[in-house]
Parts: C-alpha cells; structure tokens; sequence
C-alpha cells in the first residue's frame, strides 16, 4: 500500500512538473496575457481539481478577469472589496494559504459566496528598466462548498504558478509599451515628413516663379539652385518615408 501510495506521489510530481514546463513555455512565447492568464487556470483546474479564478490591477481598482469553475454569483469584472484579505495581499506581495475559516475573521467579502478556504497568491514583476516590483493582482485557488484546505505541495505549486503568470503579465506590459512606443514615433515622423514635404514644395514652386520671372540674371540662377535642391530633397523625404513604412 505504501509503495502505491509513493508510486501516485512520484506521478503527480512529474505531472505538475510537466505543468510547470509546459507553462514557461507559453511564457516564452505568448504575449497575450489574456489567452496565457486563461490557458494557466484551465491547467491548474485539471490538476488540482478546485476552482481557479484571477484578479487584475485597472488602474487604482482589482477587478474579477479570468475563472475556471462554477460560481453560484455574478463574477465577471466584480471591483474586489478595499477591505477584503485578497487586497492585503496585493499590497503586501506576501502568499497565504488559508486553510481555517476563522483566518478571515475581520475582513469583508466581495462574493456573496463567501470563500473562507482558499489560496491566494500575488502577481507581480520586475520592471527590467527601473528594477521595481509591480503590482499585477493575485492568483487565487479554493474548493468551493467542498472547503477542502489547500495543501502544503500544492501551495508550493501554486506559489511557482504565480511567478509565472507575473512574469508574463509583465513581459505583456512591456510588450505593450514597447508598441506604443512604436506608434507614436511613427506617427511623429509621418508628421515630420508631411509638414517637410509641404514646405519644400513651397519652397520650390517659390524658386521656379523666380527663375522664370528674372530670366537669365544671377537671381534666376540662384533659384535655378534653389529648386535643384527642393527637388532633390523631395527624393530623399519619399525614400524616408519609403524606408520608415518598410
């Protein structure tokens, strides 16, 4: 009986490591923190059997954005209570694994399903450019009615489970400003290209009036130059902006 009991143990182990690789692999690649946020959920569902649900900073507030399981109250896009424990341990960025009701004595419940039982585990990342530890929101695990406790293996799990959805919530943000990054600086050399190219067909067109008007002067020449030089850098502003297209 031992031996079985051992041989189930090794098993899971390998099954939640499978997990766990399978995981970091999205990580690496996916930059949908939806997508990957929903797909971790799902995994940890199968595995440990409980209901899975994530809460996601939006400006000042922690709102309901992702779940696996069934509730028996609205959830989506619920703001999460100031005074529940889950904001706690936002702030605080320390995981807790409740597993006596009486451990949230004290605090106020967003559901009207109060879930007393659970594992809550923050989100967070490191921003690479100014190496601060940004608040994501938190991951959080729990039987249901059942109020089976979470156990220590599988706290440890969940605990690796998070780091690896901050991780690629932060690389998601990142990701994001990197492109609006991006966007504003096209549209600020679009914008440079137009306002240069009106100016030197301006110029231009001002040069060839000259040229034509004082005839074969040194002022005419001295346009004839002038135009030359708004031609070519017509050229050269439809090649840039050929470039900066590509």
């Amino acid at each position: 009986m031992g031996a079985q009991k051992l041989k189930l143990e090794e098993e899971n182990l390998v099954r939640r490591y499978q997990d766990l690789l399978e995981i970091a692999r999205l990580v690496s690649w996916c930059t949908n923190r939806d997508y990957l946020i929903k797909t971790c959920l799902d995994h940890l569902s199968q595995r440990l059997g409980k209901r899975a649900r994530c809460v996601l900073m939006e400006g000042e507030e922690l709102k309901l954005s992702c779940w696996t399981g069934k509730y028996n109250c609205p959830i989506e896009q619920v703001p999460i209570c100031k005074e529940s424990i889950v904001w706690e341990v936002v702030n605080e960025g320390t995981p807790v694994n409740l597993t006596d009701p009486r451990q949230t004595n004290g605090y106020l419940h967003t559901l009207a399903e109060q879930i007393k039982v659970k594992a809550i585990i923050p989100l967070r990342y490191v921003d690479p450019l100014t190496q601060e530890e940004k608040r994501v929101g938190a991951l959080i695990v729990d039987s249901g009615k059942r109020g089976v406790p979470i156990s220590e293996g599988d706290f440890e799990y969940l605990k690796v489970v998070g780091e690896l959805i901050g991780a690629a919530a932060g690389k998601a943000e990142l990701v994001e400003q990197l492109m609006e990054s991006y966007r504003r600086k096209e549209a600020m050399v679009t914008e440079a290209v137009h306002v240069l190219r009106n100016a030197t067909v301006a110029i231009g067109g001002f040069a060839r009036r000259i040229a034509q008007l004082a005839k074969n002067t040194d002022l005419a020449q001295a346009a004839r130059s002038v135009l030359e030089e708004a031609q070519a850098l017509e050229v050269y502003l439809a090649r840039f902006e050929k470039y900066t297209k590509i």
